[in-house]
């Protein structure tokens, strides 16, 4: 499958996939949620994107999106990149959201939405990034083959999504100013 290059989602092109982009989200962490949670959180996690779409209005956040053909009528994947205000860390950048719809997984989709993301965090200054997921999500074995290194981890931080038990969390960064971004 040829996919066309990652873009920015820009609110007044792209509002009307502020539906989708949320049902990637609740796909990839459903089972996280009770199915009480998960009837009344449909309203709020698409609230919570619509949130995410006034900060990129906002400039405090891009999101990148992979659409699967150039009409831009589906999400394969997306990756969001937070740039919130700080004085003594105005080069740093946290890497929030990397979700793939499972329809499209082992496509290349997440290699390419982050290589955007560190393609448009140097361009606007951010050049440590920063992240964090659960060790049972998968994508704790993802990012060290994008080139993040391992920080470390804190035990029982989040909740396992079938289990509901207490998992670790990772936390990861890469430095663009030491190493070169992917492509």
């Amino acid at each position: 499958m040829d996919l066309p290059p990652p873009v920015l989602f820009e609110p007044s092109r792209h509002q009307a996939m502020v539906d989708q982009l949320a049902a990637i989200h609740r796909r990839n962490t459903g089972n996280l949620l009770t199915r009480r949670e998960r009837n009344s959180g449909h309203n709020q996690n698409n609230q919570k994107w619509s949130e995410r779409s006034e900060q990129v209005t906002k400039g405090a956040r891009e999101i990148i999106v992979q659409f699967t053909d150039p009409t831009q009528s589906e999400v394969a994947g997306f990756v969001s990149l937070d740039m919130p205000f700080s004085e003594t860390g105005p080069f740093r950048g946290m890497v929030e959201k990397m979700l793939v719809s499972p329809r499209h997984r082992y496509k290349g989709v997440a290699r390419r939405v982050m290589a955007e993301l560190e393609r448009v965090a140097i361009e606007r200054g951010r050049t440590v990034l920063f992240l964090d997921t659960v060790v049972v999500s998968g994508a704790e074995l993802v990012y060290p083959k994008l080139g993040y290194k391992l920080v470390g981890g804190i035990p029982k931080y989040g909740i396992h999504p079938t289990t509901r038990e207490l998992v670790d969390e990772m936390f990861f960064y890469k430095d663009l100013r030491e190493v070169q971004p992917l492509q």
